[in-house]
């Protein structure tokens, strides 16, 4: 039973070791309106993509198509606009 407790221990301390040393992603990671033009684009949240058109909107930007592969680093700066099946803007966030 001692080695079993031990065991137990051991685990447990290792978990709070990760748990001290991971980033609080909410206190590291910025309000996405500060960090890229999010605050832009987001009223256009159920239009048609074709409303980008008339905007100017700062690189980096990436619009995501159904089905297309992305990758999933995270660039603060970066604007995401993705476009459903219809061809409409369905959500808008930086990273």
């Amino acid at each position: 039973m001692t080695r079993l407790s031990s065991l137990l221990t051991l685990s447990l301390l290792s978990l709070s070791a990760c748990k001290e040393n991971a980033p609080n992603v909410t206190e590291n990671t910025p309000p996405a309106e500060e960090t890229c033009a999010a605050a832009l684009i987001t009223p256009l949240i159920g239009e048609p993509q074709s409303a980008l058109d008339a905007l100017t909107v700062p690189e980096p930007l990436r619009i995501i198509l159904p089905g297309m592969t992305v990758t999933m680093d995270h660039r603060p700066e970066r604007t995401n606009i993705e476009v459903d099946d219809t061809g409409r803007i369905s959500r808008v966030w930086c990273g």
